[in-house]
């Protein structure tokens, strides 16, 4: 923008050293188009300022929508290493159906024999006497196979 304006005032100074008299015709149409060139380089100036405003706007907006699809989504920089430990363990109480999710973290214990209870009914959905062959991750409720299929 300095640099608009400096010209402006470089061809002002031409206008003068060329000693045109500002009544005559000539004068008159350098006057007004060194007016004219003013006004276009303040226009410029606001609307650049304007520009840098809604800039910093724009990003502080674009900054509060991320933190807002972070908090919606849960994308808080989770990995595929993350979401290992993520991994639960789910129970259905076949009393009341209930579910209850366990950490395999806690199955993992060596305080002994383990027993899980519904916490809607009481009624024990799990044990782990820790005798088991299988490890504790690979534990899923398989789906049943259909009948008449070999």
């Amino acid at each position: 923008m300095g640099d608009l304006k400096s010209r402006i005032a470089y061809i002002k100074g031409l206008a003068a050293g060329l000693n045109i008299e500002e009544s005559s015709r000539e004068g008159q149409l350098f006057s007004k188009i060194i007016e004219a060139l003013d006004l276009i380089a303040e226009e410029i100036e606001e609307l650049r300022d304007d520009y840098d405003e809604l800039f910093e706007y724009t990003e502080s907006i674009d900054e509060d929508l991320s933190e807002l699809e972070d908090d919606y989504y849960e994308t808080d920089g989770d990995t595929a290493e993350d979401e290992e430990d993520d991994d639960v363990i789910t129970l259905e109480c076949p009393e009341c159906g209930e579910i209850t999710y366990i950490d395999p973290d806690f199955l993992d214990s060596e305080n002994g024999q383990t027993e899980i209870y519904c916490p809607n009914c009481e009624r024990m959905v799990f044990i782990d006497d820790q005798e088991w062959d299988t490890p504790v991750e690979t534990i899923d409720e398989e789906e049943p196979e259909e009948e008449g299929k070999s």
